[in-house]
């Protein structure tokens, strides 16, 4: 393990005085009124960052989102239509879309607002859902969400940034239909390696917060295996992404991943 820690070090070294330039502007603009900033560079700079993430674990996530289409929805006109109507929690540029069952009708909930004039541009690519509506707002504050309104929720690579896992949680469930489910699929602290984890700990309350918004070191997968929210089961399990040699190793860093299903 130290040779690899070594090899990522050697990776990492040459981006460093990069990235700290990147966190000292963000810092700036952060402190003196640009907060906007963060969201854009997350929603235009970031982006072929995440394509690269969803190309490399497509099959990965299709088979988890495969069971969807076994799922009946708990409103009566939507089951006579064998849709769905699926809310999906931070989706940014809409890689998930894809895994969505025929004729599911489609809610987001984004707190980033540039990801807005893409999500109605998505219903080109992905006919075969209908994109209902984009609400900018939080995952611990879905007001505009009824309550037992939505039979599936979905969030990857999201409760590293919401301010409250627990209170997402609650949220989650409240939106749900009786019998509903939420898929989730996110990265979470390192379960294994003491040197991961440290610099997790480094990262998350420095370049990672700063430039997106991110803790690396979010136990995600404890706190929703507590269950402290009352879902009826809770299927979940870690799992590790793949790494290539070069660059992609300092994907080490955010390699520890849960995935799961929760059914209210």
């Amino acid at each position: 393990m130290s040779n690899f820690l070594a090899d990522i070090f050697h990776v990492l070294q040459p981006w460093t005085p990069h990235l700290l330039l990147i966190s000292i502007v963000l810092f700036v603009f952060q402190k003196f009124g640009g907060s906007h900033i963060q969201p854009w560079f997350f929603a235009k700079v970031y982006n072929p960052s995440l394509a690269n993430y969803h190309v490399k674990l497509r099959s990965m996530k299709k088979e988890h989102f495969d069971s969807m289409t076994d799922h009946v929805s708990a409103d009566p006109a939507l089951r006579k239509k064998g849709a769905l109507r699926i809310l999906e929690i931070g989706p940014g540029p809409g890689y998930n879309f894809e895994f969505y069952p025929a004729k599911s009708e489609l809610t987001v909930v984004e707190v980033n607002p540039f990801f807005e004039e893409q999500f109605f541009k998505k219903q080109i690519e992905h006919p075969h859902i209908k994109m209902e509506r984009f609400v900018v707002g939080f995952a611990e504050s879905m007001k505009d969400v009824p309550d037992n309104s939505v039979d599936i929720v979905v969030s990857t690579m999201v409760l590293c940034s919401v301010r409250s896992i627990e209170g997402a949680l609650q949220e989650i469930r409240r939106v749900l239909a009786p019998g509903g489910k939420y898929y989730y699929w996110e990265h979470i602290r390192e379960y294994e390696y003491f040197w991961v984890r440290f610099v997790q700990h480094l990262l998350s309350y420095t370049i990672y917060d700063l430039v997106f918004g991110c803790r690396l070191n979010r136990k995600s997968d404890e706190v929703i295996k507590a269950n402290k929210c009352g879902f009826s089961s809770v299927e979940q399990k870690r799992f590790r992404t793949p790494l290539q040699p070069g660059f992609d190793q300092l994907c080490v860093f955010h390699s520890a991943h849960v995935k799961g299903i929760a059914t209210k």
